[in-house]
Formats: structure tokens, C-alpha cells, sequence
């Protein structure tokens, strides 16, 4: 049928050819659906903010349980450490101190902190984190 072999060497340097054209594209494609779910975080602390800002309008304290918020949730609450936890999959987030939501990254070393009095966003990450740098840049808060 193919004595010299070549269809099988045709078709070693399209599986090559395609083999390193995935390998370049694809740390890029990770980029930017970090990205993505990095403002979808941010965009949910900031709703988050919103309904305990009103919680404490109508009860006069903050409440860490984010189902007492009144509000559908994205992702189902756990309690890890004997604290409620908003536990999506690739991010936390959790009522910190009084006044601020704490929003951690699964997967880099990386957060937001959602400050409930004006809801501002900080982003934060380790000093030594390419990663949460980058992110936090691309990220418009």
C-alpha cells in the first residue's frame, strides 16, 4: 500500500507541526481564562459587598453565613474552619475581620480584599508571584 512510508512521515510532521502549535497557544489561553475568572471573582465580591452592606442596613452587623444575604449565590457555602466559605471552583470567599472579603485564588497565591464601607477592591499576591502580578494588572478594578 505505502512501501516508502510516506503518508507515516506526512503524517509525523502534522502531529508534530500541531504538537508544537498547541504548546505555544496554550499557556496564552490559560492566561486569559484566569483572567476571565479573576473579574468574575471580583465582579461577585463586589455583590457580595452590595448585600452585606444592605444585611447591615436592616440587622446592624455584618453576617459571615452568605446564604442569610438574601441573594442567589454562584457557588455553594462550606464551612471550612469553622467558618463559612463562599466555595466556587477557583475562588474563595469568606467575611474577614468586619469589613472586608476576602476572595482568595484555589490556584495561585493570589486575593482580593472587598472592603464592605465602599466597596473597593484591592488586589493582592505575593511578593515573589509572577502569576498574581500579572493578573492583578489585567484585572480592571
Amino acid at each position: 500500500m505505502n512501501k516508502s512510508g510516506i503518508l507515516h512521515k506526512l503524517m509525523l510532521i502534522i502531529i508534530l507541526v500541531v504538537g508544537f502549535g498547541v504548546a505555544l497557544v496554550w499557556p496564552q489561553v490559560q492566561k486569559k481564562i484566569d483572567i476571565h475568572y479573576a473579574r468574575a471573582a471580583a465582579q461577585t465580591g463586589k455583590d457580595l459587598a452590595k448585600a452585606e452592606e444592605v444585611f447591615y442596613e436592616k440587622n446592624g452587623f455584618y453576617t459571615a453565613d452568605f446564604e442569610q444575604l438574601g441573594i442567589t449565590l454562584p457557588c455553594p457555602v462550606t464551612v471550612k474552619d469553622s467558618r463559612s466559605v463562599l466555595h466556587c471552583p477557583h475562588y474563595d470567599f469568606v467575611l474577614e475581620e468586619a469589613s472586608v472579603i476576602r476572595v482568595s485564588n484555589t490556584k495561585y497565591p493570589k486575593w482580593f480584599e472587598v472592603s464592605l464601607q465602599d466597596g473597593t477592591i484591592a488586589c493582592l499576591h505575593e511578593d515573589n508571584s509572577l502569576v498574581g502580578a500579572r493578573i492583578c494588572a489585567k484585572v480592571n478594578l
